[in-house]
């Protein structure tokens, strides 16, 4: 994301890596940034990847961030369309045999002959990850897309599920836990009072995310005032100076941040699924500062202890 935090200069390298040292597993890819990139060559790696795997690949797609939109030479306010118009050419890279000429509103090629398919048909499943635009949720719904809200507040989170849903329905389909995701910080270790204090690392980008002026990090135009509305709920942690201030305490209060031994991180990760019925829970488990081993130790705790006991929840259909 052209910032400290997000440092690769491509996730598909890390998938690519992945998939070499993995058999089974599915590798999602949460997301390319398609506004901003040539989405023939973006369409032709993730096909790629998707053979190195042996069709293994989830392609999430991001809008990215106003950051990302500044530095490749964008006009802000195109992010959107720019967004929609890639995802519709790169699956038709994926679906429709070459060569095809493409002639879009931003996009334009003479000559378009991808050679490199996906091993999955028509396409690997693809993912959208969003921090709480209504119309990006909208949108998803409309493509049947699965949608991934990344750290928002449970009640927000709730609010723009209820969107998808009612979009969703709309449209002619039911979704069900499936096409929903959530994101949140989670830390474990033996005890609660270790948990407690390493966890206090989530809060060190609070001082460090977004601190430009408002109009690098935020220029007129590339969010809608209803995606505004709900930014501004966000806790800071997540948008630098501009969201919510919330306390460390005041986030564990609300499950935003959770951390424990593996009995208290299974039953406030059980409230979570309980309430927000996600087909899919993204675990944010790692911060800048948190030592190597506390780290690995949290990991190997949710693996043999946590993740088994939430595999026993039974996800409910939605209404």
């Amino acid at each position: 994301h052209a910032s400290y935090w997000c440092m690769k200069p491509s996730v598909n390298l890390d998938a690519a890596v992945i998939a070499k040292v993995t058999k089974k597993a599915k590798i999602a890819i949460l997301g390319n940034v398609i506004a901003v990139n040539d989405p023939i060559r973006m369409a032709e790696e993730i096909a790629m990847l998707d053979c190195y795997s042996g069709g293994r690949i989830i392609s999430g797609f991001v809008r990215g961030t106003a950051v990302e939109t500044l530095q490749g030479g964008v006009d802000p306010t195109e992010n959107f369309e720019r967004f929609q118009e890639a995802h519709d050419l790169i699956i038709k890279c994926w679906t429709t045999p070459g060569p095809f000429r493409y002639e879009g509103k931003y996009y334009h090629y003479r000559a378009v002959n991808p050679w490199v398919v996906p091993i999955q048909k028509p396409h690997p499943d693809i993912w959208f990850p969003g921090t709480g635009s209504p119309e990006s949720v909208v949108w998803a719904a409309r493509h049947r897309h699965p949608y991934m809200n990344l750290g928002a507040l449970v009640d927000v989170t709730e609010y723009l599920k209820g969107i998808y849903i009612d979009t969703a329905k709309e449209e002619g389909f039911t979704p069900g836990p499936e096409y929903f995701g959530y994101l949140l910080r989670a830390l474990v270790a033996d005890t609660d009072e270790k948990a407690i204090e390493l966890g206090r690392t989530f809060m060190w980008t609070e001082n460090h995310r977004q601190r430009g002026p408002r109009e690098h990090n935020d220029p007129p135009g590339y969010q809608s005032r209803e995606a505004l509305k709900v930014k501004m709920t966000r806790p800071t942690i997540g948008t630098g100076t501009f969201g919510r201030k919330m306390s460390y305490d005041e986030l564990r209060a609300v499950n935003n941040i959770i951390v424990g031994n593996p009995e208290t991180v299974t039953k406030k990760l059980t409230e979570i699924i309980q309430r927000l019925n996600p087909g899919y829970l993204h675990i944010y488990g790692n911060e800048g500062p948190m030592p190597h081993q506390d780290v690995m130790r949290s990991v190997e705790l949710l693996g043999k202890e946590v993740i088994p006991a939430l595999h026993e929840i039974q996800l409910q259909p939605y209404e």
